[in-house]
């Protein structure tokens, strides 16, 4: 068994998603920049769209996503309902922008779509937390998957600020958040791979050039995010290339995961003699 890339990308584009609304609301909360805009609403959800579609193509029949849906205790039912209200939310709030609704009203939808958004990247890691597979039993790998969708999220959120041509403060507050999150995503990346370790022997062939791939692309987010802030009129090619190193992060780490998680499932799905 290796990698399953469509769960993969699921996490990764919706993450992304989730977070590029998150740290543009942030940066309206802090006085830096206005309201998110309709052009990163309308991001949002479309990435939040189309990861939700990724999320069932790894199913052979996909009309049985709605027998994993009748059980609401299940990873699957969370986050389909995290990402449900998520989208729901954000098509509110992008009509209340359409119709130049009162700031308050707009901004209290924006928080609480905000605060969704915090959560759900958490949750997708959240739910492959299981006894079965120690190596993911930590709470380093929700908060891996957390920290590098922000990465992803933050780097898109500041190119496209660089490319509207907002103001300085604007611009260089989204290069804070993307060094920010970068960060934060070395920082959860080394917990989890420190305690994965013990397994990284079984794992299948490849699994350390995706944990360099990771820190790699986490250091180039870092310091395109470093860039912006000294020089907003370098953002737009930072910005590209935090967007860029932040997505492949995210998918280096999840690939990395299912690499050091599968070879005790692979055990017991081998034929008997």
């Amino acid at each position: 068994m290796e990698a399953q890339w469509s769960l993969v990308l699921f996490t990764v584009i919706s993450g992304a998603g989730a977070w590029l609304f998150a740290t543009s609301m942030m940066g309206a909360l802090a006085k830096k920049s206005p309201l998110p805009t309709k052009v990163e609403t309308i991001a949002a959800i479309v990435l939040l769209a189309v990861g939700g579609v990724a999320s069932v193509t790894h199913l052979k029949h996909i009309d049985r996503i709605f027998e994993a849906l009748n059980h609401p205790t299940s990873g699957i039912f969370v986050e389909a309902a995290l990402i449900g209200v998520l989208i729901v939310l954000a098509l509110i709030y992008l009509v209340m922008l359409v119709r130049k609704s009162g700031e308050s009203g707009t901004k209290i939808v924006g928080v609480v779509t905000m605060i969704i958004a915090v959560i759900f990247p958490f949750m997708c890691g959240y739910s492959y937390m299981m006894e079965a597979r120690q190596a993911w039993m930590t709470i380093a790998l929700p908060l891996s998957y957390w920290a590098t969708a922000a990465v992803a999220g933050a780097g898109l959120n500041l190119l496209l600020k660089a490319v509207a041509q907002d103001e300085a403060a604007s611009v260089g507050f989204a290069g804070i958040l993307t060094v920010i999150c970068s960060a934060a995503a070395a920082v959860c990346s080394i917990a989890f791979f420190v305690y994965a370790g013990a397994w990284l022997g079984n794992a299948k062939s490849g699994c350390v050039a995706w944990i360099v791939a990771t820190f790699a692309c986490i250091v180039i987010a870092l310091a395109a995010g470093a860039i912006a802030v000294k020089k907003t009129e370098s953002a737009t090619a930072a910005g590209v290339a935090a967007t860029a190193a932040g997505a492949v992060c995210a998918i280096a780490l999840r690939v990395a995961m299912w690499l050091v998680g599968t070879p005790l499932l692979d055990f017991f799905l081998q034929p008997l003699d």
